[in-house]
């Protein structure tokens, strides 16, 4: 760290402004909300012999799947569900991942690479274009019936920070 670097939370921040993390053994992980979702950031880098390249893995809980538990739709209804669930997959992006987690909750996961340091507005714009891409699949399940409705509100680890 140079004398002109400064600590910006989980961010050193060099004098062109670029973003490295603080501690070189740990990378920042933030969060943001987007329609009702909590969608969680994190910087890492995919090995030492990388040193100026890093990926940012996006992953949100997007919706959930009501469970045979207590009250639930029909069966034809859940097997609907179920089948969105299936299709969905070959409609995401390339590289994107869509996993029905064990508390039924469906997880949406893209990841993306960065050169480090990374400036803010790069930064912002990875996470900008994973946030419109992902609407459109919103709105799928929000019709469905799967959507942020169906888990209701989450809260962001004590150790983000938010952008």
């Amino acid at each position: 760290m140079r004398a002109s670097d400064i600590t910006l939370g989980p961010f050193r921040v060099d004098q062109r402004g670029l973003l490295s993390p603080a501690d070189a053994e740990s990378f920042p992980r933030f969060a943001v909300r987007w329609r009702d979702r909590l969608v969680q950031a994190h910087m890492r880098q995919p090995c030492a012999a990388n040193a100026g390249h890093g990926i940012l893995s996006l992953s949100s809980r997007v919706g959930r799947v009501p469970s045979t538990a207590g009250p639930t739709p029909s069966a034809a209804r859940r097997a609907s569900l179920l089948d969105v669930l299936r299709q969905l997959p070959r409609l995401l992006p390339a590289g994107w991942r869509l996993r029905l987690m064990p508390d039924h909750s469906v997880v949406v996961e893209a990841q993306t690479e960065l050169v480090l340091p990374v400036s803010a507005i790069a930064l912002v714009t990875e996470m900008s274009l994973f946030l419109l891409s992902l609407a459109p699949y919103l709105d799928v399940l929000d019709a469905e019936g799967i959507g942020a409705a169906a888990f209701g509100s989450e809260v962001a680890d004590g150790g983000t920070a938010k952008i």
